[in-house]
């Protein structure tokens, strides 16, 4: 979650080598873009005061080196586990352009929760994953339609709002489910046992320890 944040600081280079090195199967981390149209890693839409978005690339440097472009995010990765990204502000044109070119591995899991953005995303035919974000939709039925309405074989619903339900449904239609953001052991286990294909936490390596000592 964010970059492996419980590895170091978030969406950085560092807190991404700390998760690669321990071996995760896949980092989740945030896609905004710049004014010069330059993807970044960032979570919030906002650098120090001032909007990220209305701050050009060399700018976003100036103030935060730490933050860094997709292209080196990417280059970092080196295809050592897969990716989600969540897209919160990125031209899909650009993004697809950019993997085209430096993407290595499996395809990416590309989510967010502007469906009109994974439409526009999966009109580029880029071939990737796409994942429909959900925050406090507690009707399945609403979900897939919303799902399907712009091709996502995902949903990553917000973990407090999964139920045997939604993941019968999901699993019904073929879809798979992600649940965000998992960090307790007794919310690991019950989601396991409901069947979730797949958590995002801030807790990798203790959830870890905890689903391999009880369910493996």
């Amino acid at each position: 979650h964010r970059g492996g944040r419980g590895f170091g600081p978030e969406n950085t280079l560092h807190s991404l080598r700390k998760a690669l090195d321990f071996g995760v199967e896949m980092v989740e981390t945030d896609v905004r873009m710049s004014a010069d149209g330059v993807p970044v890693i960032h979570h919030g839409p906002f650098l120090g005061y001032r909007l990220l978005g209305r701050m050009s690339y060399e700018e976003i440097k100036e103030r935060a080196p730490e933050v860094p472009s997709l292209e080196e995010y990417l280059e970092a990765v080196e295809g050592r586990c897969a990716l989600n990204l969540e897209v919160k502000s990125c031209h899909p044109g650009v993004l697809a352009s950019l993997l085209e070119r430096a993407h290595q591995g499996p395809p990416p899991l590309v989510s967010s929760f502007d469906a009109r953005f994974l439409e526009a995303f999966a009109a580029t035919g880029y071939r990737a994953e796409i994942g429909l974000l959900t925050q406090y939709q507690r009707d399945p039925d609403r979900t897939l339609r919303e799902a399907g309405a712009c091709g996502a074989s995902v949903i990553l619903p917000l973990v407090f709002t999964v139920d045997g339900e939604l993941v019968e449904a999901a699993h019904r239609e073929g879809l798979r489910l992600i649940a965000w953001t998992v960090n307790s052991r007794q919310q690991a286990g019950e989601l396991l046992e409901s069947g979730i294909d797949g958590m995002i936490t801030d807790e990798y390596p203790d959830l870890l320890d905890y689903l391999q000592e009880n369910y493996c």
